[in-house]
């Protein structure tokens, strides 16, 4: 039987561990990604620091531009907390492709909420 969604146990382990992250480096929050392989059902994982300030403004200008996947993929290198994160997420291998445009989907995430953040002051 494929499993191909976490169940809520895995979730809550993964952002505890997020959590704990967060203390751990000095941010106020860290994002999770999981990904799974289709053939192994394994979790690959990889966590996002929050941007600071400076880099929220960055990627407010460049999404006005119109460039929200190019800032997402490029904001990927400066928020990925590669010591914790499995290689999968952030290495550029094309094997590996499918979990590195994962990250940038949550990269996204990201994005979207500094700007509905923006929109709401």
């Amino acid at each position: 039987m494929e499993i191909t969604q976490l169940a809520d146990k895995e979730n809550a382990e993964f952002e505890a561990k997020a959590t704990e992250l967060a203390k751990k480096y000095g941010v106020t929050k860290v994002h999770v990604y999981v990904g799974i392989d289709p053939e192994t059902n394994d979790r690959i994982v990889g966590y996002l620091k929050e941007p600071s300030y400076t880099q929220k403004i960055f990627v407010l200008d460049k999404t006005s531009q119109g460039l929200m996947f190019a800032t997402a993929d490029s904001m990927l290198d400066t928020l990925t907390l590669k010591e914790e994160s499995d290689p999968k997420t952030y290495e550029s291998i094309p094997l590996w492709e499918s979990y590195r445009l994962g990250m940038v989907g949550t990269c996204v995430s990201i994005i979207e909420t500094v700007q509905n953040s923006f929109k709401k002051k």
